[in-house]
């Protein structure tokens, strides 16, 4: 125990900083004990252990997909009020369900290289959270509610009547929907909120190409909607932060070590989306 009482030199104050910051989240089985410099030293170093591997798996192609981000413009424009709505009902929305459903309108543009459409998806790969059944076919199948979404593009569609289309087809998945008496079973709910999503994002891509003075390119409509998923998960991305304090204050004394260590692996893989977001000025 001589050794701990000693006045610490300068080679190893940075370490003592360091144990006195994560004091207060190591495990303590009662209340009023301190816990000693060699758990405090060994947390430190779990910690550091698990930052620096979680870093190394830092996700580079959802990076090259966030670096697209102007901002918050995107989370604006994916859905437009001037878009007729097809009920009265008020649809729940989540940036998962409009991430997958951007994908898919990107996947049916003719004329993308295929270099371009396998990026977007990579970096995607990362960020998904849920509309899992959905996107599992966007991503293994390149189709959307079983419409394959290629199918146009390589019938020298234009980008316009491509977009019109998916909005029509979405409608009718609407409709039916809406008029069926089995309404209630979770596959065709599932494809209902899935296609209502569609029904207005590829109206509201509509309606922002119809103002341009002339008709977007191709790759020119690829770069907006990749864009605006840049955007959407830039958003998302500022809760992180919060996510990691939270984590590391869990009362629960059982899920505490867990929660830890959940929070340092999600720094460590989040360390370079921060530091642009920081870098950007987006509030965290």
């Amino acid at each position: 125990m001589k050794r701990f009482k000693e006045e610490p030199n300068a080679s190893n104050s940075n370490e003592i900083s360091d144990m006195e910051e994560y004091t207060g989240y190591v495990l303590q089985t009662e209340t009023d004990a301190k816990p000693s410099r060699r758990i405090l030293r060994n947390t430190l170093n779990s910690i550091t252990r698990l930052l620096h591997e979680s870093e190394e798996k830092e996700p580079s192609n959802l990076m090259m997909l966030l670096n697209k981000s102007t901002g918050f413009y995107g989370v604006l424009e994916f859905d437009n009020d001037q878009v007729p709505p097809l009920h009265r009902e008020k649809i729940p929305n989540c940036w998962s369900l409009v991430a997958v459903t951007l994908t898919a309108i990107s996947l049916a543009l003719p004329e993308i290289a295929n270099s371009h459409v396998k990026g977007l998806l990579a970096g995607l790969l990362k960020a998904r959270k849920a509309t899992r059944r959905v996107w599992t076919d966007v991503e293994v199948y390149c189709k959307w509610l079983q419409i394959d979404l290629q199918k146009m593009a390589r019938k020298g569609e234009t980008s316009q009547k491509i977009l019109q289309w998916l909005g029509d087809e979405a409608a009718k998945i609407v409709i039916q929907f809406k008029r069926s008496k089995d309404g209630s079973l979770d596959h065709s709910l599932c494809n209902f909120i899935a296609a209502s999503s569609m029904y207005r994002i590829s109206q509201t891509i509509l309606l922002h190409c119809n103002e341009q003075e002339n008709w977007p390119i191709d790759e020119e409509l690829f770069e907006f909607i990749s864009t605006i998923i840049a955007d959407l998960l830039c958003a998302c991305f500022t809760n992180v932060p919060r996510v990691i304090t939270m984590k590391c204050h869990d009362d629960a004394i059982e899920k505490r070590e867990d929660s830890i260590r959940i929070a340092a692996q999600l720094l460590g893989r989040s360390k370079k989306i921060l530091k642009m977001l920081k870098s950007a000025n987006f509030p965290t």
